[in-house]
Order: C-alpha cells, then structure tokens, then sequence
C-alpha cells in the first residue's frame, strides 16, 4: 500500500511539475512587432526582426507583420494588440499612429515606439539605440582612410535621427581630419534600391571616395567594390547589419544595431511587472550599437585608432552624448558649447554641423 500511494504521489507531482511548467511558459508575455521594411532587407528591420526571433529561446513567442506602411500602420497596431502584450512599432513615421492606437485601446496592452519621442504614462512608452555613436566612430576612420578629403552619404529621410547620425560621423572625421567635406542625397526612402545606387553614384562622381548610407540597401558597398581603382580607391561604409558581404574587398565598417539584449530587457520586465516608462536609450556601453567587422584590407592604424576610442568610451572618458555634449559649430557658423546639447537636442536635432555643405532640406 505504502508503495502504491508513494507511486501516485510521484505521479501526481510529475503532472503537477509538468503542468506547472507549460502554465509558466505559456503565461510569458506574447509579442506583435511591425516592420516597415521586409524582415529579410540586410538591414533595419532585419536586425529588429534577429533581436525579437532570438527571444524564442527565452520562452517568448512573437507576431509580426512587415513592409507596413505609416498610413496603414494605426489599423496593424489594433489588430496585433487585440492578441498580443507588448505591440512594439520599430520605424519613427510609426509614432502617431502608435499614439492613436494606444489611447483607444482598453486592454492591458503595453506598446512600445522605437526612436520616437510621445509616451503614454503606464500605456506607452519610446526607445532607441544611441547608433550616432558608433556612426562617430565610422567618421573616424572615413577621416583617415579618405584621399580627397569628401564623404559622401545617401540618405534616407531627414528626421532628427538620421541628421544627428550624419552630424556625428561628420564629427567624428573631423577629430583626425579638419578637412573634411560631406555631401548628403536624399532618397527620401527607407529601401529604395534603384533610387539608391543613383544616389550613390552622385555623391561618387562628386569626389566622395568614402560612402556612407543610412538606407537599408547596400549599394555604397556593392558600388566601391565595382569601381574601386588603384589610381581611386573606394571605401564604403555598412548600416544597421553588416553589410561586408555585398563587397568585402572594399568594406570599411559600419554602425550596427543589437536590438537582442534591449528586448530582451522589455520582455523580462513584462514578465515580471516591472515595467515602466522610462524612455531607453542604450549605447555602446549596454552593446546595444556596435561596429560590424572590420575589412580585411583595412589599415592597422585605423582600426587601432577607431577601437582605441570606441573602448575610452566604453570606459566613460566621453558621456553618453558625445560628441554633441562636447560642442560643435554648427554650418551658419553658430558655436554650440560644450554642454548645451544632451539627450533632448540630438533628439530633436534638426541643422547641420560646420563640414557638411549640403542644404538643410526644407520639410
């Protein structure tokens, strides 16, 4: 008798673990998360779609919904809250919506913005990725791996974010290289592939023999490794992802994003019922931006140099804000100093730093 009751108390306990254990997985938190771009486009939604698939390991299931344009985006927000925890939005033409979305849901829904700047106390909350960072640190090599002294860049859309990006590298070629110039094109367009390479090849036959772009295509890379010469020799510079493949012979390297750890961060809190509005913003410290890897034909001295102050910075000996916080003067001439510019001013950041002789573009 004693044996059979202690097989049913062990049986019991095996179904109770077992059931205990699936109630724990399944009362995680469930995802839904809009792309703007196709998940698989090498770039910006690829890297938000790597951070939130690499949850599934963590327990946490997702759904999502990609190229989804900001007109239609309010309607893909209501339909994912209606399943979903957390509805996270990943493009800044995403906010309002986003806004109107989270004020007429009545759910326990939390929704999350990325690289906007409204928030809904207890409803919605804004994050971002200090990538300007690690943009300043492509600056730095362009400025020493330059021959004539022009940097080129193709640009996306002129929101505050890609400005300040463009604004940093500008920066941070110039801390080795006071002679720098910097022409941007706008696409106007966050994946545009034909519109890009066009604007790839005018920044080229301006005299840009670095090449940045802040799209999702890799076009800057594919067209330094095609027209790269002896006598002219390209460099090209990868966004979001790395983009070394399109053109490894000819790939500097570029401003990634690790969007793994910081949802990661998100969901854990859910779980738990921590969370909070508390407006994110990680850097290279909290490896949230980094650099994709260097190319092989790359100098020693510049990667020495970009690594030596990429880890200064790790360390604290530049804020998190620099190189804004540090001071700057900006193409009117007007001097900002050291101090006035933080987290509010790269966020709203719309003028262009001394260096940069494209027009401001009139919204």
């Amino acid at each position: 008798m004693h044996k059979i009751h202690r097989f049913f108390l062990a049986a019991f306990a095996a179904t109770f673990f077992l059931f205990g254990s699936q109630a724990s997985m399944a009362s995680k938190p469930s995802i839904g998360f809009v792309l703007v771009g196709p998940h698989n486009d090498g770039g910006w939604s690829m890297r938000h779609y790597q951070g939130f698939k690499s949850l599934e390991k963590h327990g946490y299931e997702s759904e999502y919904a990609e190229m989804v344009p900001e007109a239609d985006s309010e309607r893909v927000f209501r339909k994912l809250a209606r399943k979903h925890d957390v509805v996270f939005g990943t493009s800044f033409g995403y906010m309002d919506p986003m806004v109107a979305a989270a004020s007429k849901d009545k759910s326990n829904t939390i929704f999350m913005h990325g690289t906007g700047y409204k928030v809904i106390d207890g409803k919605l909350d804004n994050y971002n990725c200090r990538l300007y960072q690690a943009r300043y640190l492509t600056g730095v090599a362009a400025g020493m791996l330059t021959k004539t002294n022009k940097i080129g860049f193709v640009g996306s859309h002129p929101i505050p974010e890609i400005v300040s990006n463009i604004n940093a590298a500008t920066l941070g070629a110039q801390s080795v290289n006071p002679n720098i110039e910097v022409n941007v094109i706008w696409i106007n367009s966050w994946f545009d592939p034909p519109k890009d390479m066009d604007a790839a090849k005018t920044v080229k036959e301006w005299g840009a023999d670095v090449l940045f772009t802040t799209t999702d295509s890799p076009n800057v890379v594919t067209l330094a490794q095609k027209e790269s010469t002896p006598a002219k020799p390209l460099w090209s510079m990868g966004n979001d992802a790395p983009m070394n493949s399109f053109g490894p012979d000819r790939y500097a390297t570029g401003a990634m994003f690790n969007w793994n750890l910081f949802y990661k961060s998100v969901m854990d809190s859910v779980a738990a019922g921590t969370w909070k509005v508390n407006r994110s913003f990680w850097g290279l410290k909290e490896n949230c931006v980094g650099l994709s890897p260097w190319g092989p034909n790359v100098p020693g001295e510049v990667v020495n140099k970009v690594e030596t102050v990429k880890m200064n910075w790790i360390n604290d000996e530049m804020d998190d804000d620099f190189p804004f916080s540090a001071g700057f003067t900006k193409q009117d001439g007007t001097v900002v100093k050291a101090g006035e510019v933080g987290r509010q001013g790269i966020e709203t950041m719309q003028y262009w730093v001394k260096g940069v002789i494209s027009d401001f573009p009139v919204k």
